[in-house]
C-alpha cells in the first residue's frame, strides 16, 4: 500500500514538469492548482505515509547496529572437577617394594599388578585434570637396608612414596617427616606413623593395636552368641606372632590396657619363626594350658595356615575361637591351605576394606574384570590386588585436591598432606576410607568377617558384623 501511494506522487511531480515544458505559464499554472486541488487527498495520505516510513527505517538501522558485536574468545574447557588443565604433563609417584627374593615369593605380585590396572583406568579417564599418572618401581627385597637405599635414591624428586612392609615403616618414617614426604604405607606401625602426630607416613589399614582392640570389644559384645562349648565368661586371649616390630604390633601396652579394661585377659604374646616350615604347636599347647579360649594371629600368608593347621591337629579348633589381624584373612592363607582350605571354616578377621565378596560395589566390579582381563594366576585374586587397586584412586582425589588448592607448580609431599587433612576423610570409591581427622593417619573403622563353608563346599568370606569404629590406641603423643 505504502508502495503504490509514493509512486503516484512521483507520476504526479513528473506531469507537473513535463506540462511546464510544454504549456504557456498562466495554462501551467491553472493546471497545477486543478491537478493539486484533485489529487490533493491522495498526496496527503503519501506524505503521510512516507513520513512514517522514515522513522521505521531509522528504527531498523538502529536494531541492526545493535546486533552487530564484537567477536569473543571461547571459554577454556578444563577437565572436570579441576582449575587447571595438565593435558601433556606427568605427574610420577614412588613405589618400593619386592617382586624378587624368598618374601617376594609368598606376598606375590598382586600389588604390582593392581597398580598397573590402577594406572590405565585412571589415565584412560582424564588421568589427573588431563595429567598422566606414573609410577616409578624400586626393588627392596622387602629388606630394610634396601628400603633406605631406595629411598635415598628418590627423596630428592618423591611426591609420595608407596611402601609395603613394617619395616619399611619403620625405618622410613623419621626420614620422611624431615623431607616432608608423604608416604602410604601397607604395612602400619603405630609409634612410627603418630610420634610426633603431624608425620607423612598414611597407613592403609588401621594400626594393628587398633585392630586387635577392636576384636576384643567385639567379642565383649557378642561373646554369649560366639563364644566356643564348654567356654565359659572370661574371655582369654593369646596372641601368636612373627618375632619382629610386626609380630609385636597388636599387644601393645595401650591395646592390652584397653581389653583389660573390658575385663579380657590377654597373654604374653607366643613368638612365631618366619617360616615356612615352623612348628607352632608348642605356642599353640602353651596358650591353651593357660587357659586361652581365643587365639589371636598377628602374622600372615603361610604362618596362617601353620596355625589354623596345628590347631586342627591338636583337636581344639571346637575349644577357641581362632582370628586374626587383617593380612591374616586373605586368600594366601587358603592357597597354602590348599586342597584343606576348608580346614579355614569358623576363622575370624578384622576387616576394614571391602573383599570380593562384595560385589555390589562398582570399584570391585571393576577390579574384578581388570584382574580378568591381565590374565593374572587366580592364586594373585587377594584382598591385597583389591586394596592396592582401590588405594589409587584415594591418591587420585588427594592429587586433584591438591592442584585446585595451591596449583601443579607448587605440588609437594607438604601441600599434598595438607590437602589430605583438609579433606579429613578420604574414599576409595567405597572400597574403604582413609581417615585423617584429629590427627589419625590410618582408617579407623572394621568389620568382622569369617570363613565359612557353603552348601556346595565352597569356603566364602562372610561379614558377620557390620563396620564400626575401632577403638583409640595410638601410642601418647610426645
Amino acid at each position: 500500500m505504502r508502495k503504490s501511494t509514493i509512486v503516484l506522487l512521483l507520476t504526479l511531480l513528473t506531469v507537473f514538469i513535463l506540462t511546464a515544458c510544454t504549456t504557456p505559464v498562466e495554462n501551467v499554472v491553472q493546471t497545477a492548482e486543478a491537478v493539486v486541488t484533485e489529487q490533493a487527498p491522495a498526496i496527503q495520505e503519501a506524505a503521510t505515509q512516507v513520513a512514517e516510513v522514515v522513522p521505521t527505517a531509522a528504527a531498523a538501522a538502529t536494531t541492526v547496529a545493535e546486533t552487530v558485536t564484537e567477536p569473543t574468545e571461547e571459554p577454556e574447557v578444563l577437565p572436570p572437577g579441576c582449575n587447571e588443565d595438565l593435558t601433556g604433563k606427568t605427574i610420577k609417584l614412588h613405589q618400593q617394594a619386592g617382586k624378587e627374593g624368598p618374601l617376594a615369593a609368598i606376598l606375590g605380585q598382586a600389588f604390582d599388578f593392581a597398580t598397573k590396572d590402577a594406572l590405565a583406568a585412571i589415565n584412560s579417564n582424564g588421568g589427573i585434570c588431563g595429567a598422566t599418572l606414573e609410577v616409578v618401581f624400586t626393588e627392596t627385597n622387602y629388606a630394610a637396608e634396601l628400603e633406605i637405599a631406595a629411598y635415598e635414591a628418590t627423596r630428592n624428586e618423591a611426591l609420595i612414596i608407596f611402601t609395603y612392609g613394617s619395616a619399611a615403616t619403620i625405618v622410613l618414617a623419621n626420614r620422611l617427616n624431615e623431607d616432608k614426604i608423604l608416604s602410604f604405607a601397607a604395612g602400619v606401625n603405630g609409634p612410627a606413623m603418630y610420634i610426633p602426630r603431624d608425620g607423612y607416613t598414611i597407613g592403609a589399614v588401621p594400626i594393628y593395636s587398633d585392630q586387635f582392640a577392636g576384636f576384643v570389644e567385639w567379642l565383649s559384645e557378642n561373646w554369649a552368641d560366639v563364644k566356643p562349648a564348654g567356654a565359659g565368661d572370661q574371655i582369654v586371649v593369646g596372641v601368636i606372632g612373627w618375632a619382629n616390630a610386626f609380630g609385636a604390633g597388636a599387644t601393645t601396652p595401650e591395646a592390652v590396657a584397653y581389653a583389660e579394661s573390658l575385663g579380657v585377659t590377654v597373654l604374653p604374646m607366643e613368638e612365631q619363626a618366619l617360616s615356612p616350615d615352623a612348628d607352632v604347636s608348642g605356642q599353640i599347647q602353651n596358650m591353651v594350658i593357660q587357659g586361652a579360649n581365643v587365639i589371636y594371629n598377628q602374622n600372615l600368608s603361610f604362618s596362617v595356615a601353620q596355625v589354623i593347621g596345628t590347631v586342627r591337629a591338636l583337636g581344639v579348633w571346637d575349644s577357641v575361637i581362632v582370628g586374626g589381624v587383617n593380612w591374616s584373612f586373605n586368600q594366601d592363607v587358603l592357597n597354602f591351605l590348599g586342597d584343606n582350605a576348608r580346614l579355614a571354616n569358623g576363622y575370624y578377621g578384622v576387616v576394614p576394606h571391602a573383599t570380593w565378596q562384595d560385589s555390589d560395589l562398582e570399584i570391585v566390579q571393576e577390579a574384578a574384570a581388570a584382574f580378568e582381563a591381565g590374565g593374572y594366576p587366580a592364586a594373585e585374586k587377594t584382598n591385597t590386588y583389591l586394596l592396592t587397586y582401590a588405594s589409587f584412586f584415594a591418591v587420585r582425589d588427594i592429587l586433584v585436591h591438591a592442584i585446585n588448592m595451591v596449583g601443579y607448580d607448587n605440588l609437594s609431599g607438604e601441600t599434598l598432606l595438607a590437602a589430605a587433612i583438609d579433606m579429613g576423610v578420604i574414599d576409595a570409591r567405597g572400597a574403604y576410607q582413609y581417615d585423617l581427622q584429629d590427627q589419625y593417619r590410618a582408617p579407623r573403622h572394621a568389620r568382622i568377617r569369617q570363613w565359612q563353608v557353603q552348601a556346595d563346599g565352597t569356603l566364602v568370606d562372610v561379614a558377620v558384623s557390620d563396620y564400626f569404629e575401632l577403638p583409640d590406641t595410638r601410642p601418647p603423643a610426645p
